[in-house]
């Protein structure tokens, strides 16, 4: 994702733990650097920041409520909702509305 500035915000990794690391892996960070060089052919710019992360994570990955006929309650609780949100969403949206058209 690049911002209107300029700055680039490049890479993502997960690591599934009870008890997550605080610290992020700098093997990992370099293999996201690497992929940068085989993508684009050239030197991945300096790293200026880096952000670790955690996630509450359900046991189903994904909570939908139906607490009236006409309303959902949805919540991603995987760490991944910027991946599946839209298939998610669909979801969400067909069950309500297979639940609320007129039989």
């Amino acid at each position: 994702m690049q911002a209107a500035d300029g700055a680039l915000v490049v890479g993502d990794s997960h690591h599934d733990a009870a008890t997550p690391d605080p610290f992020a892996s700098q093997a990992v960070d370099q293999l996201i650097l690497d992929e940068w060089r085989a993508a684009t052919g050239r030197a991945a710019p300096p790293v200026l920041q880096r952000w670790t992360g955690t996630y509450a994570r359900g046991p189903d990955g994904g909570l939908i409520e139906a607490p009236h006929s006409h309303v959902r309650l949805a919540l991603i609780t995987a760490g991944n909702g910027a991946s599946t949100a839209f298939a998610f969403g669909e979801e969400v949206i067909a069950d309500l509305f297979e639940e609320t058209s007129p039989s």
